[in-house]
């Protein structure tokens, strides 16, 4: 039976030959999956009939709906309306034979085959992978074959080409974003908290970035790979995750430009704007919230223009035209800041074997660099102070001994360290010298001990004159110094490397 042109949804579902109508339960739950309950609350679900609706975090979740099977990705969300699952944002993969709405359009797959719907920011789209697919859009009913998207904001059919299988990917966890750069004022919002952003703070699902006048803030990601988010510019985290196949990364720049640097084979990047979407496996790019891309290196897909293709060398500009890549004042001035962090990471640190009344230590490295140290199980920050960073004194003194001293280099996502050996040492040297005076020479001989094993410094005053010689802690010291008269008075006092001095007595 041929199916009409158009018809309500409740006698397509009848005459199209729609799967028979069961309510969608969740069948596995990866990461964060959370279902709604009465009165609006969510908690974590991790199986049985969903009764109200379904989202997910960071994380998958599997739903069995009549014989057919929906996989819905991260940063997704999805409603029971009339006994089916209604996809209302973000991702899914779908396999037939299955029935569902999309945003309240209905969608029938009454055979075998698979497709996708693509929710998010100005992507409405749905994706036939293999079989076909039918869908009543506001009416009309429209037949989408293999190979075809349907955008369901015009209802235009168009070509389409997989290039970004987020579905075949085995989910691993959440993965990592964080701060790595900052300059000038920068905000990060979570739910209950806005404050100042500094560098390392991890940016969770649900985070957003603010740069203010002039400012402007570099995120890291899991695997590799950075954005920069440029003054003015607001960036939210829809979701990180780790997969078999690298992380996959969903943005949402909401205003500003976002330049970014997608490390190749580390799996999909998509961030969403007002305007456009990009999607891309391994750039260079720049994507303003206005719509306009320019890309660098590689290529990039627009998911919000069915795919419509960027390559290296090209911009499309805010009405939707594909040029030459002319470059202004914000491309200068990031591809400036690339090759400042490009440089060689550089770790500078005191020779080893320091001897210290208090842990002290300074260390040379580049600028914006973050250096840490780790002692006796304390962590330490240093201290910027025009490319030399200082160490930050302890809350508590170090007792006496010998310590191994950890420092860490940390920037642009990158970390060097070292490791220094520092002894302290509060106690002053001591030991008793014999002196014989021979004539015009005093013979001083015996030894001096010291908690370090670093070289005592001696220094005599004979009369008005002054002599010193370094000896070494325990060995037998044999001194011979002018003396003018045998009545001059000799003072000797011995001085270690941490700075403790004390009088040694003649005999």
């Amino acid at each position: 039976m041929r199916c009409p042109a158009a018809v309500p949804t409740l006698i397509f579902a009848a005459l199209c030959g729609v799967p028979a109508l069961a309510a969608p339960a969740l069948t596995r739950a990866e990461g964060r999956v959370e279902a709604q309950q009465p009165g609006g609350t969510w908690a974590s679900q991790d199986s049985g009939e969903v009764t109200l609706g379904l989202r997910t975090g960071a994380g998958r979740a599997e739903l069995r709906g009549g014989t057919g099977l929906i996989t819905v990705g991260s940063a997704s969300r999805l409603r029971r309306y009339l006994d089916e699952a209604d996809l209302l944002q973000g991702r899914f993969h779908l396999r037939g034979p299955v029935a569902v709405h999309v945003q309240g359009q209905h969608l029938v797959m009454d055979g075998p085959g698979a497709l996708r719907a693509d929710l998010d920011g100005p992507v409405r789209r749905v994706a036939v992978l293999a079989g076909q697919a039918r869908l009543d859009l506001n009416g009309r009913i429209v037949t989408v074959q293999a190979g075809q998207q349907l955008d369901l904001r015009g209802g235009q059919l168009s070509a389409f080409r997989e290039t970004d299988p987020w579905y075949a990917a085995q989910f691993r966890g959440e993965g990592n974003a964080s701060v790595q750069a900052t300059r000038g004022p920068v905000t990060l919002v979570r739910p209950g908290q806005t404050r100042s952003a500094v560098i390392g703070d991890p940016l969770e699902v649900g985070t957003t970035l603010n740069t203010g006048a002039g400012a402007w803030a570099e995120v890291g990601f899991t695997g590799g790979g950075y954005l920069r988010l440029n003054e003015q510019s607001e960036l939210s985290v829809l979701s990180v995750d780790r997969t078999d196949r690298g992380r996959e990364v969903l943005l949402k720049l909401a205003r500003g430009t976002a330049w970014n640097v997608v490390q190749k084979g580390q799996g999909g990047y998509r961030i969403d704007t007002p305007v456009v979407s990009t999607a891309v496996r391994g750039t260079v790019f720049r994507v303003d919230a206005s719509g306009l891309v320019k890309v660098f290196e590689g290529q990039v897909a627009l998911p919000s223009n069915a795919d419509q293709a960027v390559s290296a060398g090209q911009q499309r500009s805010e009405a939707g035209t594909v040029a030459p890549l002319t470059l202004d004042a914000t491309d200068r001035f990031n591809q400036a800041l690339d090759a400042d962090r490009a440089r060689p990471l550089t770790l500078s640190l005191p020779r080893p074997g320091l001897t210290l009344t208090e842990l002290a230590l300074s260390a040379r490295s580049l600028p914006d660099t973050v250096v840490t140290a780790e002692v006796a199980g304390q962590r330490l920050p240093f201290r910027a102070d025009s490319g030399t960073y200082r160490l930050d004194p302890l809350t508590a003194q170090l007792p006496e001994g010998t310590y191994p001293v950890r420092v860490v280099a940390s920037r642009a996502g990158r970390s060097i360290q070292q490791t220094v050996t520092v002894t302290i040492d509060r106690t002053a040297p001591q030991g008793t010298l014999g002196g014989q005076r021979r004539g015009r020479v005093l013979l001083l001989t015996g030894r001096v001990q010291d908690n370090s094993a670093a070289r005592v410094t001696l220094t005599a005053r004979v009369g008005t004159r002054t002599y010193t010689r370094t000896v070494t802690p325990g060995e037998a010291v044999v001194w011979a110094l002018p003396l003018p008269d045998p009545t001059t008075p000799v003072t000797v006092r011995a001085r270690d490397a941490a700075g403790n001095e004390r009088d040694v007595p003649l005999r």
